[in-house]
Protein backbone atom coordinates (compact mmCIF):
# COMPACT_ATOMS: atom_id res chain seq x y z
CA UNK A 1 0.00 0.00 0.00
CA UNK A 2 1.36 3.45 -0.87
CA UNK A 3 1.78 5.78 2.07
CA UNK A 4 -0.50 8.79 2.15
CA UNK A 5 1.22 12.19 2.20
CA UNK A 6 1.44 14.06 5.45
CA UNK A 7 -1.19 16.78 5.86
CA UNK A 8 -0.58 19.80 3.65
CA UNK A 9 0.06 21.92 6.74
CA UNK A 10 3.30 19.95 7.23
CA UNK A 11 4.93 21.90 4.40
CA UNK A 12 3.98 25.23 5.96
CA UNK A 13 4.98 27.01 9.11
CA UNK A 14 3.24 25.92 12.29
CA UNK A 15 3.79 27.05 15.88
CA UNK A 16 2.64 25.65 19.22
CA UNK A 17 2.99 27.07 22.72
CA UNK A 18 4.41 24.22 24.81
CA UNK A 19 6.20 25.71 27.83
CA UNK A 20 5.72 28.69 30.09
CA UNK A 21 8.55 30.95 31.24
CA UNK A 22 9.28 28.93 34.37
CA UNK A 23 9.37 25.69 32.40
CA UNK A 24 11.85 27.17 29.92
CA UNK A 25 14.06 28.43 32.74
CA UNK A 26 14.15 24.98 34.32
CA UNK A 27 15.33 23.34 31.08
CA UNK A 28 17.84 26.10 30.38
CA UNK A 29 19.35 25.59 33.82
CA UNK A 30 19.67 21.87 33.13
CA UNK A 31 21.42 22.55 29.80
CA UNK A 32 23.83 24.95 31.51
CA UNK A 33 24.59 22.42 34.24
CA UNK A 34 25.52 19.91 31.53
CA UNK A 35 28.30 22.13 30.20
CA UNK A 36 31.01 19.51 30.51
CA UNK A 37 29.07 17.48 27.92
CA UNK A 38 28.78 20.31 25.40
CA UNK A 39 30.56 19.91 22.08
CA UNK A 40 32.38 23.00 20.88
CA UNK A 41 31.47 23.64 17.24
CA UNK A 42 33.61 26.66 16.40
CA UNK A 43 37.28 27.24 17.11
CA UNK A 44 36.81 30.82 18.30
CA UNK A 45 33.15 31.71 18.77
CA UNK A 46 31.22 30.17 21.71
CA UNK A 47 28.93 27.92 19.67
CA UNK A 48 28.17 24.50 21.14
CA UNK A 49 25.78 21.59 20.86
CA UNK A 50 24.55 19.21 23.50
CA UNK A 51 24.11 15.99 21.57
CA UNK A 52 25.21 14.83 18.14
CA UNK A 53 23.92 16.61 15.04
CA UNK A 54 23.95 15.00 11.60
CA UNK A 55 24.78 18.22 9.76
CA UNK A 56 27.94 18.54 11.83
CA UNK A 57 28.85 14.96 12.68
CA UNK A 58 28.27 13.22 9.35
CA UNK A 59 31.28 15.06 7.95
CA UNK A 60 34.00 12.62 6.86
CA UNK A 61 37.23 12.67 8.89
CA UNK A 62 40.37 10.54 8.92
CA UNK A 63 38.68 8.43 11.60
CA UNK A 64 35.36 8.23 9.77
CA UNK A 65 32.11 9.99 10.54
CA UNK A 66 31.48 10.61 14.23
CA UNK A 67 27.75 10.13 13.70
CA UNK A 68 28.33 6.54 12.53
CA UNK A 69 30.04 5.56 15.81
CA UNK A 70 27.18 3.50 17.26
CA UNK A 71 28.66 3.37 20.76
CA UNK A 72 29.15 7.14 20.84
CA UNK A 73 25.66 7.76 19.49
CA UNK A 74 24.11 5.40 22.07
CA UNK A 75 26.03 7.14 24.84
CA UNK A 76 24.92 10.58 23.65
CA UNK A 77 21.30 9.43 23.33
CA UNK A 78 21.36 7.88 26.79
CA UNK A 79 22.64 11.12 28.28
CA UNK A 80 19.85 13.13 26.65
CA UNK A 81 17.25 10.56 27.67
CA UNK A 82 18.49 10.68 31.26
CA UNK A 83 18.35 14.45 31.54
CA UNK A 84 15.71 15.54 29.04
CA UNK A 85 13.24 12.67 28.48
CA UNK A 86 10.21 14.67 29.74
CA UNK A 87 11.02 17.56 27.39
CA UNK A 88 11.50 15.23 24.42
CA UNK A 89 8.19 13.54 25.25
CA UNK A 90 6.35 16.89 25.30
CA UNK A 91 7.74 17.77 21.87
CA UNK A 92 7.01 14.30 20.46
CA UNK A 93 3.43 14.49 21.71
CA UNK A 94 2.92 17.90 20.08
CA UNK A 95 4.29 16.68 16.75
CA UNK A 96 2.23 13.51 16.93
CA UNK A 97 -0.93 15.55 17.50
CA UNK A 98 -0.06 17.96 14.68
CA UNK A 99 0.57 15.26 12.08
CA UNK A 100 -1.97 12.75 13.47
CA UNK A 101 0.70 10.05 13.52
CA UNK A 102 2.69 8.46 16.35
CA UNK A 103 6.07 10.13 16.84
CA UNK A 104 9.01 8.10 18.12
CA UNK A 105 12.67 8.59 18.94
CA UNK A 106 15.09 6.28 17.17
CA UNK A 107 18.46 4.78 17.99
CA UNK A 108 19.21 4.82 14.25
CA UNK A 109 19.82 8.53 14.67
CA UNK A 110 20.85 11.02 17.31
CA UNK A 111 18.26 12.40 19.67
CA UNK A 112 16.96 15.90 19.13
CA UNK A 113 19.52 18.05 20.92
CA UNK A 114 20.50 21.60 21.71
CA UNK A 115 22.11 24.52 19.91
CA UNK A 116 23.88 26.73 22.44
CA UNK A 117 25.21 30.18 21.58
CA UNK A 118 26.81 32.19 24.37
CA UNK A 119 26.77 35.96 23.86
CA UNK A 120 29.48 37.14 21.46
CA UNK A 121 29.85 40.13 19.10
CA UNK A 122 30.03 37.79 16.08
CA UNK A 123 26.52 36.59 16.79
CA UNK A 124 25.12 40.06 16.16
CA UNK A 125 26.08 39.65 12.52
CA UNK A 126 24.53 37.66 9.69
CA UNK A 127 26.78 34.63 10.22
CA UNK A 128 24.43 31.65 9.96
CA UNK A 129 24.25 29.84 6.63
CA UNK A 130 21.19 29.81 4.42
CA UNK A 131 20.45 26.12 3.90
CA UNK A 132 17.97 23.30 3.46
CA UNK A 133 17.82 20.37 5.86
CA UNK A 134 19.05 17.39 3.84
CA UNK A 135 20.45 15.41 6.77
CA UNK A 136 17.99 12.60 6.19
CA UNK A 137 20.20 11.47 3.29
CA UNK A 138 23.00 10.73 5.75
CA UNK A 139 20.90 9.33 8.59
CA UNK A 140 18.67 7.16 6.38
CA UNK A 141 20.87 6.45 3.34
CA UNK A 142 19.26 4.81 0.36
CA UNK A 143 15.73 5.54 1.53
CA UNK A 144 13.41 7.09 -1.03
CA UNK A 145 11.57 9.88 0.71
CA UNK A 146 8.94 12.29 -0.57
CA UNK A 147 9.24 15.95 0.35
CA UNK A 148 6.00 15.73 2.31
CA UNK A 149 7.55 13.06 4.55
CA UNK A 150 10.06 15.51 6.04
CA UNK A 151 9.98 18.31 8.57
CA UNK A 152 12.23 20.21 10.97
CA UNK A 153 11.46 21.77 14.34
CA UNK A 154 12.91 24.19 16.87
CA UNK A 155 11.87 24.81 20.46
CA UNK A 156 13.49 28.03 21.74
CA UNK A 157 14.24 27.92 25.46
CA UNK A 158 16.41 31.02 25.95
CA UNK A 159 15.69 33.67 23.35
CA UNK A 160 17.55 36.97 22.94
CA UNK A 161 15.39 39.78 21.62
CA UNK A 162 15.50 39.72 17.83
CA UNK A 163 16.34 36.02 17.61
CA UNK A 164 14.38 33.96 15.13
CA UNK A 165 14.31 32.32 11.73
CA UNK A 166 14.48 33.61 8.17
CA UNK A 167 12.29 31.38 6.00
CA UNK A 168 12.06 31.55 2.21
CA UNK A 169 8.53 30.40 1.37
CA UNK A 170 9.04 31.77 -2.16
CA UNK A 171 12.51 31.43 -3.70
CA UNK A 172 11.82 34.42 -5.91
CA UNK A 173 11.16 36.69 -2.95
CA UNK A 174 13.00 37.64 0.21
CA UNK A 175 12.64 35.68 3.44
CA UNK A 176 9.90 35.96 6.00
CA UNK A 177 11.26 36.59 9.48
CA UNK A 178 9.79 34.32 12.14
CA UNK A 179 10.56 35.73 15.61
CA UNK A 180 11.27 33.12 18.26
CA UNK A 181 9.58 33.07 21.62
CA UNK A 182 10.76 30.87 24.45
CA UNK A 183 8.50 27.85 24.84
CA UNK A 184 6.92 28.14 21.37
CA UNK A 185 7.65 25.19 19.06
CA UNK A 186 8.27 26.12 15.41
CA UNK A 187 7.73 23.45 12.73
CA UNK A 188 8.48 23.76 9.00
CA UNK A 189 9.30 21.46 6.10
CA UNK A 190 13.07 21.82 6.42
CA UNK A 191 13.34 21.80 2.62
CA UNK A 192 12.50 25.46 2.25
CA UNK A 193 15.59 27.63 2.45
CA UNK A 194 16.03 28.99 5.94
CA UNK A 195 18.58 30.71 8.15
CA UNK A 196 18.99 31.16 11.88
CA UNK A 197 18.91 34.75 13.08
CA UNK A 198 21.08 34.63 16.19
CA UNK A 199 21.10 38.20 17.54
CA UNK A 200 23.00 36.89 20.55
CA UNK A 201 25.48 39.58 21.59
CA UNK A 202 23.97 40.89 24.81
CA UNK A 203 23.53 39.28 28.21
CA UNK A 204 21.33 36.32 27.30
CA UNK A 205 22.45 33.02 25.81
CA UNK A 206 20.52 31.53 22.87
CA UNK A 207 19.48 27.94 23.56
CA UNK A 208 17.14 25.93 21.35
CA UNK A 209 16.08 22.31 21.13
CA UNK A 210 16.55 21.19 17.52
CA UNK A 211 15.42 18.21 15.51
CA UNK A 212 14.02 16.73 12.34
CA UNK A 213 11.32 14.23 11.55
CA UNK A 214 10.75 11.68 8.82
CA UNK A 215 7.62 9.68 8.08
CA UNK A 216 8.35 6.01 7.45
CA UNK A 217 6.15 3.24 6.09
CA UNK A 218 3.81 1.99 8.76
CA UNK A 219 2.50 5.52 9.35
CA UNK A 220 4.90 6.65 12.05
CA UNK A 221 7.26 9.55 12.51
CA UNK A 222 10.87 9.16 13.60
CA UNK A 223 12.49 12.13 15.34
CA UNK A 224 16.24 12.70 15.21
CA UNK A 225 18.91 15.35 14.82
Amino acid sequence: MNALPLPARSTQLATFDLLDEAGCEDWVLRVLLMRRHWRQRHALAPFFTLGLAAYLDCVATAKGRIYDDCALRRSSNALLDWQFAPLLQVVAAALSAHFSLPAELTDAGARPGFHIYLPHPAFAMNVAKVHRDLQYRDVFPGRTTADDDLFSFTLPLSTPSGSGLNLWTDDAAGPDFIPYRSGRLVVHSGLMRHQAVLDCDGDLERITLQGHGIRLPGQRLLLYW
